[in-house]
């Protein structure tokens, strides 16, 4: 018997990791794995009774807090066979105290984050409790074992198993002029204003009117994104969070990726992107065979100005679309037959410190909170984080200064525990 226990920070709350988790959750109990997940944010039963509406694949699988972590009893010994991903590398602590219950399990930590966005206490976090780590390309691994001098590493991408693969003899291959960035509204890793830049570039210096962009996602850099479209004068060039055309190029000008799901949702649909390589040229690493995906290389706006005014003009040719998906298909299937093949080559490996048995939970728990924050929600921010899934009072609750006023009360119930 195999059981799966999946660790991560919020699986309520969209993102890429997210994602990850629920095709995590998805890939393993389509094989009658069992299946627990482990949330780090405070969570209720109305959260649950939203997230199985949303994603069915969530409701027959067990969904607890992190904190029974902490409480563990030394698993007796059976024929199971546990696997523990930890999916947050602010999270990695834990894999002392999981080491410290399940001396044999395989304790796998997932790198989401790229490496230049980490956390700069990520270098004190002790690793050697982890049989092994999974990042997506050969780069990612070189850097971090080089960075962190740990070696125990497989690469594989995350899975793709949400990806609904299209049918290229049905999809319409026209040229468009519609341009789409997909992404949480974060300049730090996401640089959205560079694709403003670039569709101002193209529409008020090269005189180009047709050319529309349209920026769906969430974020805190909203406002930010709101003010430059007002200061380059295209409001009636680039949307917000409005209806996309059927018909768009997608977008990426992210700084950098670890995959970069946007892109691979889009190809999956049979649509035509636009990436920027990476600062660490990850996102070409991930897609670089992909016919479909024309490529940003520097950051040059007249150089990739020619380069978008390229795509737009060109239509999709059924050879590169189905050589695409084909592609994608492959980097697709078999993910949990992948996984258990790249583990096992480190299978007995981790190992904990004898003497810091004694006090682990607590030092865990005080360093992973120091980065996180405690993990539970004062009364107030768990009323406001439910009235804020009401239609008519969403637009509201999410006024910066009652966002701020939030802020400050929870900081001051966290200086009273």
């Amino acid at each position: 018997m195999i059981k799966i226990s999946i660790v991560g920070y919020n699986i309520f709350s969209p993102g890429g990791t997210t994602r990850s988790n629920l095709n995590l959750i998805s890939e393993f109990s389509s094989q009658n794995y069992t299946v627990v997940y482990y949330n780090y944010t405070d969570f209720d039963e109305f959260d649950l009774r939203r997230l199985h509406k949303r994603e069915k694949v969530t409701a027959d699988v067990q969904i607890k807090k992190v904190e029974e972590l902490y409480s563990k009893t030394t698993a007796k010994q059976n024929d199971a066979k546990n696997y523990f991903f930890i999916t947050r590398e602010d999270l990695f602590p834990l894999a002392a105290v999981l080491r410290k219950y399940n001396l044999k399990a395989l304790i796998i930590g997932e790198v989401h984050t790229p490496l230049s966005l980490f956390n700069k206490d990520f270098a004190s976090v002790d690793l050697s409790p982890f049989t092994c780590l999974r990042v997506a390309t050969p780069a990612i691994k070189k850097r971090f074992a080089q960075k962190y001098h740990f070696d125990r590493i497989y690469i594989q991408t995350v899975s793709l198993d949400h990806l609904r693969l299209c049918d290229p003899a049905q999809v319409q291959r026209n040229k468009t002029s519609n341009f789409l960035v997909y992404a949480r509204f974060d300049e730090k890793a996401k640089d959205i204003s560079y694709a403003i830049k670039l569709a101002a570039y193209i529409i008020n210096e090269l005189k180009r009117d047709n050319i529309k962009l349209y920026i769906n996602g969430y974020g805190p850099d909203k406002h930010c994104y709101e003010k430059m479209i007002a200061q380059y004068r295209l409001k009636d060039a680039v949307f917000i969070n409005k209806k996309v055309p059927s018909n768009y190029i997608a977008l990426s000008t992210s700084h950098v990726e670890t995959l970069g799901y946007a892109i691979a949702e889009s190809l999956a649909q049979g649509r035509r992107v636009l990436a920027y390589v990476g600062d660490d040229h990850v996102t070409y690493e991930n897609f670089k065979e992909v016919p479909l995906v024309s490529w940003l290389y520097k950051k040059d706006i007249a150089i990739d100005a020619q380069q978008a005014l390229r795509v737009a003009s060109e239509n999709i040719k059924v050879e590169e679309l189905a050589a695409s998906i084909r592609l994608l298909k492959k980097m697709k299937t078999g993910y949990v037959k992948k996984m258990f093949q790249n583990v096992s080559f480190f299978e007995g490996e981790g190992t904990i410190v004898v003497d810091e048995n004694k006090n682990i939970e607590s030092k865990t728990k005080r360093q992973i909170e120091s980065v996180l924050g405690a993990a539970y929600a004062p009364w107030y921010l768990k009323i406001y984080r439910h009235l804020r899934q009401v239609p008519g009072l969403r637009k509201l609750l999410q006024q910066s200064k009652l966002s701020e006023w939030l802020r400050i009360l929870r900081k001051k119930d966290d200086k009273r525990k």
